[in-house]
């Protein structure tokens, strides 16, 4: 075809990173497992969703820790149930943040939801786009025995994340990797 059609074809060796091909298909494979981190490596960057924040049932801020729920793009690809450690990008300012995604069994939840708590922010932000950087992922969703357990290993999640991404939000642009 570029022959006829007149540009130029270059064959593009397939990528091999440590001896692993990688492809699209893997990396979605790694993003439905909730392997965040090994699919960062693979895609050379963090995997983030982008979406406006839309208002939930306010769980959050009842236990103590409000989330900005994301209403991502239906074609995006949501990583595998489960609680992450991520940047929230608002504009020109970068939070680190406590990601969730499933559907709240605690709470007898059905629907999908992602949400993020942004540590060390304060503010209404309905409304706003919301990009969410997925560095690695914390544990897998569980049910709690009562909102109170849960609103306990919310706050274990948060110092397990700050820990987790003390390195990366000491850079100058921690998303540039």
């Amino acid at each position: 075809m570029g022959e006829t059609l007149g540009f130029l074809v270059h064959v593009v060796e397939p990528l091999s990173v440590e001896g692993t091909l990688v492809s699209s298909s893997f990396i979605r494979d790694l993003l439905r497992r909730g392997e965040v981190d090994v699919a960062n490596k693979f895609l050379g960057r963090y995997y983030s969703l982008r979406g406006v924040v839309v208002a939930g049932e306010r769980r959050g801020s009842e236990l103590g820790y409000p989330t900005a729920n994301l209403l991502p793009p239906e074609d995006k690809l949501i990583p595998g149930n489960g609680v992450y450690a991520g940047v929230a990008s608002l504009s020109q300012e970068r939070f680190p943040a406590v990601i969730n995604v499933g559907v709240r069994p605690t709470f007898g939840g059905q629907r999908l939801v992602v949400e993020a708590h942004l540590l060390d922010f304060q503010g209404e932000i309905y409304g706003q786009h919301i990009d969410l950087a997925f560095v690695k992922r914390l544990r897998d969703e569980q049910k709690f025995v009562n909102p109170g357990a849960l609103a306990a290993q919310i706050a274990q999640d948060i110092s397990l994340a700050r820990e987790s991404l003390h390195d990366l939000l000491a850079k100058a642009d921690p998303l540039s990797e």
